[in-house]
């Protein structure tokens, strides 16, 4: 369900109410049902989801669906009836004659099931489309739900039918996400006995992304961690969870028990002088401390560290964890200057601008090739020109279609409403995971996103809350937060958050106005059926009516 709200939202946009709209261009057919009739001549036709209005020049019924053709022109489109033996007739969604003889294609099984696929979902085409898209769908060897889907998706989104760019928009649509395959990739890298000099780049590369990816956490974490940790019965889940997230954060060694590591506190305290300890525990004495621990009291000595705020609350974790290991060296969480570095390095190492830059590089004749070099898409190609054993090249194929489906939805910014969305690998105390960050705003004068008035979707599986979405919401700069979780609302959590966030978005001149949870709706299997989306996506308003004469049939 997760992967299915990322495709549907990507797909369609963030605001579908305002976006939608019908471009009917000369040459294109399509299967409307004419809902209703007007004196003087009009009528209402229902076409991808929206109601039309249109001047009558021929006799239809209502009620009834026609298959249309739209005529050469300006003005108001002209709609022509397709005929069948010389007379206007129904036509059902699964009548796809009509449509195949006008185009001059063949009756064919795939040509068929094609032109029914998109009289069922209302959406305009040409013969072009009905051409190559059978011919990919063969050669893909996907003649079935799937593959009409992806076509027509790149049908909708006036994209290229290619093999290419088929298998790259079908990566999006159920392909695995980014982390896990380059995570394969590097296992793979590691195993393979080819060397070449590009392999050895592609390594490096994956070794810095998965370096970078590395997400810090904070210091009140890593501090429930060592709660649970000790006070947690050893055979509880709590425990178990506290002990290997501490592992992979290095706070502990493997096979560390609670006993070991709660003797090993003491013997530190005791020869920590009172002045080290006051820097952590400031409003207790090292005699109370002492006696805290010899009680077993963990908890409430835990939540008396003091950590303040800023660059001081990393020095006192870091002063605190060193209580457990001499050589320990602990990462603090970062600034949020540092966490927006981090994100948008990750993009940029993607290679999700390749293509600009390759623009750019043969523009400019005195820039360097090195940017390029620098960019996993980049590596990927080249890579995917030598002898690879097919596990590995497949691989790379692989994740090559991912970063490019994810650009293919970013190709068509010709709305008011621009469209943007990239995924991020990340790495979360260890679990390997994507962040999808989906953005839609109007640009300003200078090319720009307003932030002013913007959306904002955070989509990204976690370790305890799973599948979460942060819908952010911008009206001139008053930010409004909904958190979409199958959990129960952690109500205490987020009402000791709730003045942290509100003092930073304060801080980048941001005023926080609501933070909402719920919980997802449960949607049909067929989800990327957009007829059926309609009716479940409480953001998608599926009919919207037009004033005025819209086209003439």
């Amino acid at each position: 369900m997760f992967q299915t709200n990322i495709v549907q939202s990507l797909l369609r946009g963030l605001d579908p109410i305002h976006q939608k709209a019908v471009s009917l261009t000369p040459g294109q057919v399509f299967n409307g049902k004419i809902t209703k009739l007007y004196p003087g001549q009009l009528a209402s036709l229902q076409l991808g989801g929206l109601t039309l209005t249109a001047k009558l020049e021929a006799a239809l019924t209502a009620g009834n669906r026609y298959w249309f053709q739209v005529q050469p022109g300006e003005g108001i489109p002209v709609l022509k009836v397709l005929e069948a033996n010389g007379e206007l007739r129904n036509s059902s969604s699964g009548d796809s004659d009509q449509a195949l003889r006008q185009l001059g294609l063949n009756n064919t099984r795939i040509n068929e099931m094609l032109v029914n696929h998109l009289a069922k979902e209302e959406v305009p085409f040409y013969r072009e489309h009905v051409k190559n898209g059978a011919q990919t769908l063969k050669e893909v060897g996907m003649v079935n739900e799937r593959g009409l889907s992806t076509l027509q998706v790149l049908i909708e989104r006036n994209l290229p039918i290619t093999t290419n760019t088929f298998l790259a928009m079908q990566s999006v649509i159920d392909g695995q996400g980014l982390s896990l395959q380059l995570d394969e990739l590097f296992e793979l890298l590691q195993r393979t006995k080819v060397k070449q000099p590009a392999l050895q780049q592609l390594d490096e590369m994956i070794s810095r992304m998965r370096s970078e990816a590395n997400i810090k956490v904070d210091q009140p974490h890593v501090v429930e961690m060592l709660k649970s940790f000790l006070s947690e019965t050893d055979h509880s889940t709590k425990h178990r969870q506290s002990q290997n997230e501490l592992i992979k954060l290095r706070v502990i060694p493997n096979n560390t028990s609670p006993q070991q590591l709660l003797a090993h506190i003491k013997d530190m305290l005791t020869l920590a002088s009172e002045e080290q300890l006051k820097n952590i525990w400031p409003t207790v004495s090292k005699e109370e401390i002492i006696s805290m621990i010899n009680k077993d009291d963990i908890t409430r000595l835990f939540n008396k560290v003091v950590f303040g705020t800023g660059e001081k609350s990393g020095q006192k974790l870091q002063q605190l964890l060193a209580l457990f290991s001499k050589d320990f060296d602990f990462a603090h969480s970062q600034d949020n200057s540092t966490l927006t570095k981090q994100l948008t390095s990750m993009i940029r190492l993607v290679g999700y601008q390749y293509e600009r830059d390759v623009s750019q590089f043969f523009e400019q004749q005195n820039s360097s090739s090195e940017k390029l070099g620098l960019q996993l898409k980049s590596l990927l190609i080249e890579t995917r020109k030598l002898d690879l054993p097919s596990p590995l090249l497949q691989k790379i194929e692989s994740i090559l279609h991912r970063i490019t489906g994810q650009q293919l939805l970013l190709s068509n910014q010709e709305s008011p409403i621009t469209n943007y969305a990239v995924m991020v690998p990340l790495k979360l105390l260890g679990t390997t995971t994507d962040l999808t960050i989906q953005w839609e705003a109007k640009k300003n004068e200078d090319g720009k996103l307003d932030p002013n008035h913007c959306r904002i979707l955070f989509y990204i599986n976690l370790n305890y809350l799973k599948e979460t979405i942060v819908d952010v919401q911008i009206q001139n700069r008053i930010v409004s937060l909904n958190v979409i979780n199958q959990h129960e609302k952690p109500v205490k959590l987020i009402t000791a958050l709730q003045p942290i966030l509100k003092d930073a978005l304060f801080n980048l001149n941001y005023q926080l106005s609501s933070v909402k949870w719920g919980q997802p709706t449960v949607r049909t299997a067929n989800s990327l059926n957009r007829n059926v989306s309609r009716h479940s996506n409480e953001f998608y308003q599926s009919n919207r009516s037009y004033q005025g004469v819209d086209i003439r049939i």
